[in-house]
């Protein structure tokens, strides 16, 4: 058989293979009840189809023109969740704008002049963006990198991660309108925020952020099971809104991490309340062992440049700073930074 025949036979089994591994898929993601479990089957259902390095799933928020990070996999976890891409300024964006898969090759100037905050320059990356279709609107992104040795992506896989995103805009319709009968979510707090920065900007009044993490809350699922741990996350949602203000908005982020968006507060007032909480949850004894203690991590929009990634990352650090200093504790931005 001439060469040409053998490479189209091979991209017509891979394009088979793919299909019928997308079909197999569909099954599982849009059972998936909640949209936390739906972007992780996606995750998931997409490695061995079109398989990568990094992932990340983002939501079109029109009214600000940004997307909005609902899960990173793989590289640079922490700098995706922070990246708000601009609708008019990014590779993601062109392939909202476009409505169509977007794969820049090697050497693109796209892949430079569009580098993820935080991320360093390489060669050696590739992205493949697919968005995500819902009737004639485009309503996010699927995005998955090639961080390796050979970062490109095959024409038919493109092919295929458009196919994969036709399922996987369906399963998110479904799971999001679930999701709006729940509890605030991150897709809330983004917007939350975004909202009380503006407001700021015209008040010229301060927003203060409060990150809050449940301590070793995976010894209680591994010791007692997921129950204990539902009721655990049930508990302490239900004390910290017994401890925020009328116009604080409070949402759980994802897993044992919650946070509250304070608008028009100052630092030290946002401190208070942090420690306040972190009190509150050490003496109410919660837990199957009724030792449960929460870390905090706080940051205010003055102390952030009044930039929303900036803000993220500050009260984020200063997190993981409080459980790495010991736990049951509120870190605060250093008042003695520039």
């Amino acid at each position: 058989m001439p060469p040409i025949a053998n490479a189209t036979s091979d991209v017509n089994a891979r394009l088979v293979t793919g299909l019928e591994a997308i079909i197999d898929a569909a099954t599982g993601i849009l059972a998936a009840q909640s949209l936390e479990e739906t972007l992780q089957a996606m995750a998931d259902a997409v490695l061995p189809i079109v398989p990568y390095t990094s992932l990340a799933v983002y939501e079109m928020a029109w009214e600000e023109r940004v997307l909005i990070p609902l899960l990173a996999t793989g590289s640079y976890i922490p700098q995706t969740l922070t990246s708000r891409p601009k609708l008019d300024a990014s590779i993601t964006g062109l392939a909202v704008l476009r409505a169509e898969v977007v794969c820049p090759p090697p050497g693109d100037p796209l892949l430079s002049k569009h580098q993820m905050p935080g991320t360093p320059q390489s060669d050696n990356e590739a992205i493949l963006v697919a968005p995500l279709v819902v009737g004639e609107e485009v309503v996010g992104t699927l995005n998955v990198w090639r961080e390796d040795d050979l970062p490109w992506f095959l024409p038919e896989e493109a092919l295929l991660l458009r196919r994969f995103a036709s399922l996987a805009a369906m399963a998110y319709a479904n799971s999001a309108q679930r999701e709006q009968l729940r509890l605030f979510n991150r897709r809330h707090f983004e917007r939350c925020l975004s909202g009380a920065l503006r407001d700021e900007h015209d008040r010229r009044a301060p927003t203060s952020l409060v990150y809050f993490d449940l301590d070793a809350f995976k010894s209680i699922n591994d010791s007692f099971g997921h129950e204990s741990g539902d009721q655990v996350l049930r508990d302490f949602a239900e004390l910290l809104r017994a401890q925020i203000r009328e116009g604080d908005t409070a949402c759980r982020t994802g897993g044992e991490e919650f946070c509250v968006v304070l608008p028009r507060t100052s630092l030290a007032d946002a401190e208070e309340l942090a420690w306040r909480v972190v009190d509150t949850v050490r003496g109410a004894r919660l837990g199957p062992r009724g030792d449960l203690t929460v870390s905090a991590g706080v940051a205010t929009s003055p102390r952030s440049s009044e930039n929303y990634e900036h803000l993220v990352r500050n009260a984020d650090d200063h997190l993981l700073r409080a459980k790495r200093e010991g736990r049951d504790r509120v870190i605060v931005d250093d008042p003695t930074r520039a």
